[in-house]
């Protein structure tokens, strides 16, 4: 069959699948239609389920809610096409031009995408669940939380990429190149991102547990109140942000990290989750640096909880790096707080406004505080709930100041009780049992 001949009869089905579905008919299961044009029409809810439309031309198509399961449509074109709610689960994308395309709500799992060309689509709460997206050119997609779990994203390339709050865990994200790419909020748990490129993305909030991040490069990325705890992470991520980044003793154990590795990210702002359960040398050393404020609470501090402590610690000492959270340990429904303070006034000013509950009456600028400058817009916290749970919760404070006769430390040491000398400093406590009532 010559080509003339070809496209005579592509034109006659053409004619007669669009003819048919103007009379109704949505079910077209396993018509062979390689080659056809269907641009720019309108063939929403239809059924292609396990038709071939290899080398197809579909560009600004709509087909809305439609079904392609186990459709074949490998080299077509459906650029700025609409397939939003759309059933293409274990459809063959292979090499396809899908530039634009509006993928929203879609089902798309254990489909494959393999090379496609990916370019601003939109995966929006999508479910993609086993897709097979290996060496697609995503770069500026936007998939808001999409359901990625266990999606093979090898040597894809995803600059710019939206992946807010999105689900990829146990997700192959090996040589993925997500520079600039925004994760804040992103479920990454046991994800593999062995030498992913990963410079300046957002990881704002991103759950990081037990995921492979070795030779990743983090330069520049943000990994703000992110939680690594079990994950495999290089010793040296200077560049990055790593404040309030949670980490674990699984971390530091499967890092194979070395004492003084888990003391510098310490000081960098990382916050070690359920502090007592390193290695007892290790706890030693760590403890040699600069926590000087301890809160014992009688609840379990909460990664909510600790926003909200972040939230009033930044509205009092806007300075982030002048009062930091250095660990948490939750304990059998109880939590210790370990802060560092760099002089015995912000430790007043921090405890007083957490004891009295200052935000009562400076609610508006504490909220405001936190929207500027917290963990992320994508996800709310409802700070003035968690900080009125901790501030219920108080049993003890316990801190550590210069023995000095300065106005600060002893105006200090008037509010709290001294109890012990040790070196050149005094430890005094303060308990709720011989608290004043706070009034409300």
């Amino acid at each position: 069959m010559n080509c003339a001949d070809t496209g005579a009869v592509m034109q006659d089905k053409r004619a007669m699948l669009l003819k048919s579905y103007e009379e109704g008919n949505r079910e077209f299961c396993g018509w062979q239609l390689d080659g056809i044009d269907l641009s720019n029409c309108i063939l929403d809810d239809i059924d292609l389920s396990r038709a071939s439309l290899v080398g197809a031309n579909l560009r600004s198509a709509s087909m809305k809610s439609s079904i392609l399961t186990e459709a074949k449509l490998s080299q077509a074109s459906l650029s700025r096409a609409n397939l939003s709610k759309a059933d293409i689960s274990r459809a063959d994308f292979t090499n396809t031009d899908l530039v634009g395309i509006d993928l929203r709500k879609s089902l798309a799992r254990a489909t494959n995408f393999t090379h496609a060309l990916m370019l601003r689509s939109r995966l929006d709460d999508a479910d993609c669940l086993g897709a097979i997206m290996i060496d697609i050119n995503a770069t500026a997609a936007r998939m808001e939380s999409a359901n990625l779990e266990c999606v093979d994203f090898s040597g894809a390339a995803m600059m710019n990429c939206v992946l807010t709050g999105a689900s990829c865990s146990w997700a192959n994200m090996t040589d993925t190149r997500l520079n600039w790419a925004q994760m804040s909020w992103c479920k990454l748990e046991a994800a593999d991102l062995e030498q992913a490129n990963l410079t300046g993305a957002n990881l704002r909030g991103a759950n990081l547990s037990f995921a492979n991040l070795d030779q990743a490069i983090l330069t520049g990325a943000d990994l703000y109140f992110a939680n690594i705890s079990g994950a495999l992470v290089p010793a040296d991520i200077q560049p990055a942000r790593v404040a309030s980044l949670r980490l674990t003793n699984q971390t530091f154990t499967r890092s194979n990290w070395s004492k003084k590795t888990l003391y510098e990210w310490q000081q960098r702002g990382a916050i070690i989750i359920d502090f007592e359960s390193l290695p007892r040398d290790v706890l030693t050393y760590v403890r040699k640096g600069e926590c000087n404020l301890r809160i014992y609470f009688s609840t379990t501090c909460s990664p909510n909880g600790q926003v909200a402590l972040e939230a009033l610690m930044t509205h009092i000492s806007p300075d982030a790096d002048t009062l930091r959270i250095l660990s948490v340990s939750n304990d059998a429904g109880k939590s210790v707080v370990a802060f560092y303070a760099p002089n015995p006034h912000t430790i007043d000013v921090f405890t007083s406004a957490l004891r009295n509950k200052t935000w009562t009456s400076d609610r508006e600028a504490l909220e405001q505080r936190y929207r500027d400058s917290c963990v992320t817009r994508e996800k709310s916290v409802d700070i003035i709930a968690e900080l009125e749970n901790l501030a219920s919760h108080i049993f003890h404070i316990q801190a550590l100041v210069p023995i000095a006769n300065d106005d600060k430390t002893k105006q200090l040491q008037m509010r709290l009780d001294p109890c012990e000398i040790i070196g050149d400093k005094a430890q005094i406590s303060w308990s709720s049992v011989s608290l004043p009532k706070v009034s409300r």
